[in-house]
């Protein structure tokens, strides 16, 4: 189960940057991409990786009751996982509904004001922060041993494009906010 869950937190990943990059494109008004199916795609993958995590999460949560050792202290970064990826399972549902809205017969986009502006810079923050804290134990999945050689690299190119999409969405606010 948790090799399923590393191999789908991977797709999910490669996706939320495709996403990401294509969706700041859109806000940046650079690009006009529809990525409606491959969010709904990720959307499913999302919900999937919820429930074996959540599945994973109880039966660590059983083990420290029957061993009477939670290690709290030790722990943190595990809950730091949990509570992001909790966080990121809210916020999504503000980002769906900030950019699905429908009438009777089209699709439109709903008004972009501060409240959503805010739920989505702290998508992306969220994301980060369960992405960083999570990278480790994805790699180990994944048979890597070490990722002191290009653990640079990695963080320089996801802060760069976790910065465009805070911009794009700061864009978008401010074009939303100005027509």
């Amino acid at each position: 189960m948790r090799k399923l869950n590393s191999i789908l937190t991977a797709v999910i990943l490669v996706l939320f940057i495709i996403h990401g990059f294509l969706g700041a494109l859109n806000m940046i008004d650079i690009a006009v991409v529809i990525t409606k199916h491959m969010a709904r795609f990720m959307v499913v993958l999302i919900a999937v990786h919820t429930v074996l995590s959540g599945i994973l999460t109880a039966k660590a949560i059983k083990a420290w009751k029957v061993t009477g050792a939670p290690y709290v202290k030790e722990n943190t970064l595990f809950w730091a996982r949990r509570i992001s990826g909790a966080a990121v399972m809210i916020l999504i549902v503000f980002h769906v509904l900030a950019f699905m809205s429908t009438t009777s017969d089209s699709f439109t986009l709903a008004y972009f004001g501060g409240f959503r502006l805010a739920a989505n810079i702290l998508l992306v923050l969220s994301i980060a922060v369960h992405v960083i804290t999570n990278v480790k134990p994805m790699l180990i999945a994944f048979g890597i041993r070490s990722l002191k050689p290009r653990a640079g690299d990695i963080l320089f190119f996801l802060s760069v494009l976790l910065v465009l999409f805070i911009i794009g969405f700061i864009v978008y606010y401010i074009r939303w906010n100005t027509i």
